[in-house]
C-alpha cells in the first residue's frame, strides 16, 4: 500500500507581519528624505512670488511718479494703522491703496468690509511664504509682509514729512525703497531687532529673511534682490556707515540710524 503523501495547504493571500514592519519602515525612510525636499521646494516658490510681487511694486512706482509730479507715494502711519485709516479718502495715495491700484489690483481699503480676504492671493500684497497670525488676530488691522522704506521721507525743518521727489534720490539703482518686513507671528531675522509689528512702513531693522535665511528688496529704479539680514545690517542692528553697496536714504551722506519719527 502506497503511502499518502502531506497535504499541502495553499498560503493565505497577504502580507506577513514581517513584510509590513519592512515597509512600513521604508515608506517612514522616504518621508524622512522627502519632508526636507518638500519644503526646500516651497520655499523657492514662496521666494519666486515674493521676487515677482515686490518687482510689480517698483514697476508701480513708476507708473504714479509720472501721474504725480515725479514723487514716491506716501508711506502711511504706523501707529494709525487701522481698516479705517486705510479706507480714508485722504490716504488714497498711501502706497498700500495706490500701487496695488495702479496694477489694476484691489489696494488695502478695498479690503475693509473682507479683511480676511486682504490674507489670500486676492491681495496682490499678500505674501505666501510669510507667517501670519493665527485666527482673528490678524483682522483686527491690516497687517503688511512687506513694507516701504521709512527712511526716505525724513521730517523736515517744519516737522512735517513732505513728499520724495525721485530726482532728490542720488543712487536709484542702490537706494532700497520696499523690503520684506516681519510680521508679529514670525522669528526675528537677529536677536538684537525689536519686536516685529506688520506696519505699512518698515525701518531696516524690520527687515526679515524668510526664505532660507534671506528676503527680498525692492529698489528705487524697480530691480529686486535678494538678501541675508547681515547684508544690511550689523550685529547690533544698525545699518553700516557709511552707506555704500545699500542705502537707506536719499543720499548717501544722511545717517540712516538717527531716529525718525513714526
Amino acid at each position: 500500500m502506497k503511502p499518502i503523501p502531506p497535504l499541502h495547504r495553499p498560503r493565505a493571500a497577504g502580507f506577513t507581519l514581517m513584510e509590513l514592519l519592512v515597509v512600513i519602515a521604508i515608506i517612514l525612510v522616504l518621508a524622512v528624505i522627502a519632508l526636507p525636499v518638500l519644503e526646500v521646494i516651497q520655499q523657492r516658490s514662496a521666494k519666486v512670488a515674493a521676487t515677482n510681487m515686490m518687482r510689480q511694486l517698483g514697476t508701480a512706482v513708476g507708473s504714479f511718479a509720472a501721474q504725480n509730479d515725479n514723487t514716491l507715494p506716501a508711506e502711511g502711519s504706523v501707529a494709525m494703522n487701522s481698516w479705517g485709516y486705510a479706507a480714508d479718502p485722504q490716504n488714497a495715495k498711501c502706497w498700500f491703496n495706490a500701487l496695488p491700484r495702479a496694477l489694476g489690483m484691489r489696494g488695502t481699503a478695498d479690503f475693509v468690509t473682507t479683511p480676511e480676504a486682504f490674507y489670500t492671493k486676492s491681495n496682490i500684497l499678500f505674501l505666501p511664504g510669510a507667517v501670519y497670525p493665527e485666527g482673528n488676530l490678524k483682522l483686527i488691522k491690516p497687517l503688511y509682509a512687506v513694507g516701504i522704506n521709512s527712511k526716505l521721507q525724513r521730517t523736515n525743518s517744519e516737522g512735517s514729512k513732505g513728499a520724495v521727489h525721485i530726482n532728490n534720490i542720488t543712487s536709484p539703482s542702490k537706494t532700497i525703497l520696499f523690503l520684506e518686513r516681519g510680521l508679529p507671528s514670525e522669528k526675528k531675522s537677529m536677536e538684537t531687532l525689536p519686536k516685529y509689528d506688520g506696519a505699512p512702513k518698515a525701518s531696516p531693522n524690520a527687515f526679515v529673511a524668510r526664505y532660507s535665511k534671506v528676503g527680498v528688496i525692492t529698489f528705487v529704479d524697480g530691480h529686486a534682490e535678494t538678501v541675508q539680514a547681515s547684508d544690511l545690517l550689523t550685529p547690533a542692528g544698525k545699518v553700516p556707515w557709511p552707506q555704500s553697496e545699500f542705502i537707506w536714504c536719499r543720499t548717501p551722506d544722511e545717517d540712516p540710524n538717527a531716529p525718525s519719527p513714526i
